[in-house]
């Protein structure tokens, strides 16, 4: 057998560093994949080949089982990146920042550990309005599980400064309530923010005396939020540790987990394809739970799960929200007709947060009623193939055999097909029956990877 030609191997680590000139450790990385080069097969190689460095680890699932391999020296070449950097290990978001705005600040946990029964990873789905992955992680409360959770407290796990406090007061279906997003500074480049807090405490009660820099209206019919933000210097309130915020969840609110979010405010914007379609702060997401000490990051990460119940596997990691791969189906897609209501243009194409092994499709409208269809992926073949592998252009993919814990239209075996028309446009079509049937559409709806 020939050997194996390492020159188009080196070659695309070399463009790699070349065009990454605002990644300042992209020289590093690159020096450790070539030194690495021997622990990498031909199969992960030529994918780096084909697609660029970047592009074969987006693709690490389609790779098999030299995938393994892989994300170990990928692991390791991010590392000595960071060292070079004198930094840490990066967050999950998407973004290539490498490290973590604010790694070891928070040095004590929001709620008591007794009321944390599980961490949801980034990109949880929760049509219509969590159509497309979460750009925060979920504490799970007691009673989580039924939306039925007593309050707990919630404290400030780190010294810093409020920089917006924002109300929200739902309409949904007749059911009124009100809570509030609390975003503070936690170090020189980078903010936390939590969100769903029923209660707040007397101190920042005392900001929102003042009228609040604006108010806006949004969401569907049946499900509206009206929310009011007051920022500037009007509500710097400086916080240490363990301060009150207030509460969470409590028997007058669905809400049954605390949302927190991480924003690195001078990384990379990530790599979505329509950036236009995301607010900054969602561009700039980055894993909350890196932010921790390394024994509360761990404990942590020890504790993933979603809230169906089902443990997060070691690959999801922290999860991630962008996933958009370019000329394939897999990712985040717009409704082409007009639709009316907030969130329900969206078409999102995804892993899981969870498990690493299953996608998702996750419908807000038009397509079929809301919810996401759970699948095992497959590396071959035309039904459940992994969305990464069904490139623009290849014909049409049929989707089936759905996990139990999908929450989308229960009854009888339900279908999707999916093709890729060309890099921007997607077509899409909910049937009944299996995927058996043929794979004809019939009146496909039409999708593009740029919002309306």
């Amino acid at each position: 057998m020939p050997a194996y030609d390492d020159g188009p191997y080196l070659a695309a680590i070399d463009d790699f560093v070349a065009t990454s000139t605002d990644w300042t450790a992209a020289p590093a990385i690159g020096d450790c994949m070539v030194s690495s080069g021997g622990q990498l097969e031909p199969v992960v190689k030529d994918a780096i080949v084909a697609y660029g460095l970047l592009g074969a680890v987006q693709r690490m699932d389609s790779i098999g089982p030299a995938a393994n391999a892989f994300g170990a020296v990928w692991t390791g070449c991010m590392a000595e990146g960071e060292q070079a950097m004198g930094g840490g290990s990066g967050g999950g978001s998407g973004s290539s920042t490498t490290q973590p705005a604010c790694r070891g600040s928070l040095t004590t946990l929001p709620v008591e550990r007794s009321q944390i029964m599980g961490v949801a990873p980034l990109g949880h789905l929760n049509p219509p309005a969590h159509t497309q992955s979460t750009d925060h992680v979920y504490f799970l409360l007691p009673g989580y599980d039924t939306q039925n959770a007593p309050s707990v407290p919630i404290v400030a796990p780190a010294d810093g400064r409020v920089v917006n406090l924002t109300s929200y007061s739902s309409d949904s279906s007749g059911s009124m309530f009100t809570d509030w997003q609390i975003e503070y500074s936690v170090c020189a480049d980078g903010t936390l923010k939590f969100g769903h807090v029923t209660t707040i405490s007397d101190a920042l009660v005392a900001l929102t005396r003042g009228q609040p820099g604006d108010c806006n209206s949004y969401g569907y019919t049946g499900n509206m939020t009206e929310s009011c933000r007051w920022s500037g210097e009007g509500v710097s309130l400086a916080l240490s540790v363990g301060d009150s915020l207030g509460t969470a969840a409590g028997l007058g609110t669905p809400n049954s987990a605390l949302d927190l979010w991480a924003f690195d405010w001078v990384g990379d914007l990530a790599p979505a394809i329509d950036q236009s379609a995301q607010n900054e702060g969602t561009l700039r997401t980055v894993c909350p739970l890196d932010w921790f000490t390394d024994d509360l990051r761990t404990e942590l990460y020890g504790m993933r799960r979603e809230f169906n119940g089902i443990a997060a596997d070691e690959a999801t990691g922290c999860g991630k929200v962008f996933q958009d791969v370019a000329g394939t189906a897999k990712g985040f897609w717009y409704a082409t007709a007009p639709v009316e209501g907030t969130w329900l243009d969206h078409l999102a194409l995804v892993d899981t947060n969870f498990l690493s092994t299953v996608q998702a499709i996750s419908v807000a409208a038009l397509v079929a009623d809301p919810g996401y269809w759970y699948f095992s992926k497959q590396s071959s073949g035309t039904v459940n193939r992994d969305f990464a592998e069904v490139a623009s252009g290849s014909g049409v993919y049929c989707y089936d055999t759905f996990t139990a814990d999908s929450n989308g239209p229960a009854g009888d075996p339900d279908h999707f097909l999916i093709e890729v028309v060309n890099d921007d446009t997607l077509h899409i079509e909910h049937k009944s029956g299996s995927c058996g049937g043929g794979a004809t559409f019939t009146s496909p709806h039409v999708y593009s990877r740029y919002q309306q």
